[in-house]
């Protein structure tokens, strides 16, 4: 459905993309995650030619959008549609008038227009808001009347740049969860960028993560776990891992004082099974377990643990050598300091 070959984009001095490939399947809801400046925004521009890459190809549909020009790139473009962070609507356009402008540029038939809407206001739960302006809507109701308008002709491709991002957490999972729902229903591909690991876990398939322009890991969400050393699978940890409080972090050192913190990266069985108190009993050692968090990804139980440990290196080797046979990954932060209590 999408390719980008050997993608190229450099505004003066700054390169903006280098030597991006991806290819996105029909029907896939394809995450690209990074920072800001990442190059995301001029990717998902490229897409649908409002950005022109200085080198490279953009396959859309097997039609290399990057070489059309006049009435063919603008026939190539109704195949996408955009949704954007800041919503983009005319203020003093109703519901109904925001929905029906793309339909109305391309000169449809009132009647088509309108038997459009009406099928699109119930898909995103705004049939009561028809002839509400923008001013009169939450946040979340403006993001879901730009979904209706970016459907309303009717695209294979959604492209969102950072449509979640000016949302509360609330928000964002009912809009997450109509994307989802919009996949599904019209098997639309949707191309999304966002910088939280949260969205991609959500609702995507495939992630595709950027760094200063550049592609540098693409990952399979079904089967993150199989990867010890793939990064995606190290940023949904991150954002599962709980935070240590500043009273805490300021008490750790270098030194070996017999107390050792750890955190302890669980998935599958082990992230349900009594670990913990087993190792404690086997290994005569103390374990306070201190911060904690689980979820579920994928069918997979995920879950960290940052414990305290007493014990010195004598039987803290064990303790990581049990670990790794459980395959459990562990991270040493530091030592508490002995005057310190917990």
């Amino acid at each position: 459905m999408i390719e980008l070959r050997d993608l190229n984009k450099s505004y003066g001095d700054h390169c903006a993309l280098k030597n991006v490939d991806i290819w996105i399947q029909e029907g896939e809801i394809f995450g690209i995650i990074g920072r800001s400046g990442a190059g995301k925004s001029t990717l998902l521009r490229c897409v649908n030619a409002l950005e022109r890459p200085d080198q490279g190809h953009v396959y859309v549909d097997q039609e290399d959008i990057a070489q059309l020009r006049g009435a063919a790139l603008n026939k190539a473009r109704h195949k996408t549609a955009m949704v954007f962070q800041q919503f983009n609507l005319l203020r003093t356009q109703t519901v109904y008038d925001n929905i029906a402008l793309p339909m109305r540029i391309q000169g449809m038939a009132a009647d088509v227009i309108h038997a459009k809407i009406h099928e699109l206001l119930p898909l995103v739960e705004l049939s009561d808001k028809m002839h509400a302006y923008p001013d009169q809507l939450s946040g979340g109701q403006k993001q879901r009347v730009a979904i209706a308008r970016a459907l309303s002709c009717s695209p294979k491709i959604l492209l969102c740049d950072e449509a979640t991002s000016a949302l509360d957490p609330e928000t964002t999972n009912a809009i997450l969860n109509l994307l989802q729902k919009i996949n599904k229903l019209y098997g639309i591909t949707i191309m999304l960028i966002t910088h939280e690991m949260e969205v991609i876990k959500q609702i995507c398939h495939r992630v595709a993560i950027m760094e200063a322009g550049k592609i540098i890991e693409c990952s399979d969400l079904a089967t993150i776990f199989t990867n010890k050393t793939s990064l995606a699978r190290k940023m949904l940890y991150t954002q599962l891992s709980p935070k240590l409080p500043a009273c805490l972090q300021r008490e750790l050192t270098t030194n070996q004082t017999g107390r050792p913190l750890l955190r302890l990266f669980f998935e599958g069985e082990t992230a349900t099974g009594p670990f913990i108190s087993q190792i404690s009993r086997e290994l005569h050692i103390d374990i306070n377990i201190l911060l904690a968090n689980i979820d579920r990804f994928n069918g997979v139980t995920c879950g960290v643990l940052i414990v305290e440990l007493h014990a010195d290196e004598q039987h803290l080797q064990p303790f990581m050598e049990r670990c790794r046979l459980a395959n459990l990954t562990v991270e040493v932060l530091g030592y508490v300091a002995n005057d310190y209590g917990l």
